[in-house]
């Protein structure tokens, strides 16, 4: 019984060489591969450079995004503080130095603060985050050497451009 496992149902397209790359489940060094989807194929030496060059350029963005999210999670953290310390310098400015303090600022309700815009902009790049870190993570699952090489150098000089800026040296390197 001759079992057909071509799921590309293009019988006789001009690219149908181009497209028979094969899924090789062991660590190896060949230029034919399917990258992420059907119609990354890089068939050529030519397409698999450009591809490998495209892979690392994301790993490095990737890095540039996780960096982008600390520094907007800084800047409204530093806010945040310099608003407490603006009422703090106002309640003890208080002139008449009467024992009623001043109006009291009232702390964001759950709705408030879930549909604040900086909360909405961390949420979808976390959201980007997370689906670039899953295609990094699939690439790397071809099992090309050259394609693992091009992610572990991008995400490696990514952070090496990025990274060095962390303002706690404990911050997680793990997951998004």
């Amino acid at each position: 019984m001759d079992m057909d496992h071509n799921h590309d149902h293009d019988h006789g397209s001009d690219d149908s060489a181009a497209k028979s790359c094969p899924m090789i489940m062991v660590f190896h060094a060949g230029h034919c591969e399917r990258i992420l989807w059907r119609g990354w194929v890089a068939a050529t030496v030519t397409e698999f450079v450009l591809s490998a060059i495209a892979i690392f350029v994301v790993s490095f963005l990737y890095e540039a995004l996780k960096f982008l999210r600390q520094h907007l999670a800084r800047r409204v953290a530093r806010k945040e503080a310099e608003r407490l310390a603006d009422e703090q310098r106002r309640k003890s400015d208080n002139p008449n130095g009467s024992d009623t303090p001043l109006a009291e600022p009232r702390e964001l309700s759950y709705g408030q603060r879930l549909l604040d815009s900086s909360h909405i902009i961390q949420s979808l790049l976390n959201l980007l985050q997370i689906v670039i870190s899953y295609l990094l993570m699939l690439i790397f699952m071809t099992f090309n050497y050259w394609l693992c090489l091009a992610v572990v150098l991008g995400l490696g000089i990514g952070y090496f451009f990025f990274g060095w800026n962390k303002k706690t040296p404990d911050e997680s390197e793990c997951c998004p």
